[in-house]
């Protein structure tokens, strides 16, 4: 039985490293979302650092304003560090530096002059958070009630077309305070675990500057929902899945007040969803391995005939597959890879894309004592 229940432990650490890949790319800006789930690692302290580098082939056209390929998602690299502690016999906490939201996109110096947008834009998050639990015996199994707070940072940076061939630079960011709270229900003997947790909506006062002068923007990253479970369903294997919601819907706009007319960028957004479903088995003590499908909802709105308000944030489907070493009885090794395709689709600015593809590689160390 204590065999059993190390490997079953083994593999549920492997799927918080799941998000990692299967989130790259999720609707809005979101790069990663957030990840908690180093909170219900087994040891006692617990440390982990991972980062996965995504690339994005999508080519935007625009026929109606000029010929070829007018914009780009460059590749981007993410990242996530823990550390867990029990700091009784039925509370841990958990410090983590993650970056929930993140996106690049890279447009030709005349067709963002034309038409109207930056030529080069990326936005940057960091969350440097504290999340604790605390369990109570229910039954067989344990009850956790969650909760965190965090201090993020918000950027955005561009390049604003002042001609057909010139820019000027923007920069702007500040810094604000985000929370969380969610309930968890756990029996370790069968590797069960239900969580769900809540994210409130970060608000931002970014500052900087635009055109040479100051500039400032009011921006709030959505609220979340997140939903997981995990169960053994047989000796050596292990079901998972998680349904995710985030309320996108909230940020129709992105108004920046600048020394001259304010910059505004139309993103018309719905709410996203996420769903993932997987199975991960034990090949033997050292090594297991899992499989993921994941369905991401498109978070630009249709319009009429299917062709997108604005933006080109269409729907993903995904497969990853992942894996877990232990290269001693406190550190472990974790990989895994991703694919994913990116419907194809227009929107109202006459911008055309065919399928898509976004590719990814994970790897991070874990060490326990």
């Amino acid at each position: 039985m204590k065999v059993r229940r190390n490997i079953m432990a083994a593999m549920a650490g492997l799927t918080a490293s799941l998000p990692l890949l299967g989130g790259a790319f999720a609707g809005g800006l979101e790069a990663n979302g957030y990840d908690w789930e180093l909170l219900f690692d087994p040891a006692t302290y617990t440390a982990k650092a991972s980062t996965s580098y995504v690339y994005i082939h999508k080519d935007v056209t625009n026929p109606g304003v000029m010929p070829g390929v007018v914009s780009t998602h460059p590749s981007i690299v993410y990242y996530n560090l823990g550390f867990k502690a029990d700091i009784l016999d039925m509370a841990s906490c958990l410090i983590t530096v993650q970056n929930p939201f993140g996106a690049d996109t890279a447009r030709t110096n005349a067709y963002a002059a034309l038409s109207g947008q930056a030529v080069n834009e990326s936005i940057r998050s960091t969350d440097a958070g504290l999340t604790c639990a605390y369990g109570i015996q229910a039954g067989p199994g344990v009850i956790s009630l969650i909760g965190g707070i965090s201090a993020q940072n918000l950027s955005y940076a561009a390049d604003l077309p002042t001609g057909l061939a010139t820019s000027t630079p923007a920069s702007i960011n500040g810094w604000s305070v985000g929370w969380r709270a969610g309930l968890a229900y756990e029996i370790p003997e069968y590797a069960l675990r239900v969580s769900a947790i809540y994210n409130a909506p970060v608000h931002y006062n970014l500052t900087g500057t635009a055109f040479g002068g100051p500039a400032s923007a009011d921006v709030s990253t959505p609220q979340s929902f997140e939903l997981r479970a995990q169960t053994g369903i047989a000796p050596g294997w292990l079901a998972l899945g998680s349904v995710r919601w985030a309320n996108w819907a909230a940020l129709q706009k992105l108004t920046v007040t600048t020394i001259g007319a304010p910059l505004v960028s139309s993103l018309d957004y719905r709410d996203g969803w996420t769903v993932t479903a997987g199975i991960g088995h034990a090949i033997n003590e050292q090594l297991s391995a899992v499989g993921a499908v994941t369905w991401d909802r498109g978070t630009s709105t249709p319009g009429a005939g299917g062709v997108l308000v604005s933006g080109g944030q269409t729907d993903r489907y995904g497969i990853t597959l992942g894996g877990i070493y232990n290269i001693s009885e406190s550190v472990q090794f974790t990989g895994g890879v991703s694919a994913s395709t990116l419907a194809a689709g227009s929107n109202a600015r006459g911008e055309t894309w065919n399928t898509g593809y976004v590719f990814a590689v994970s790897g991070g160390l874990k060490g326990s004592f």
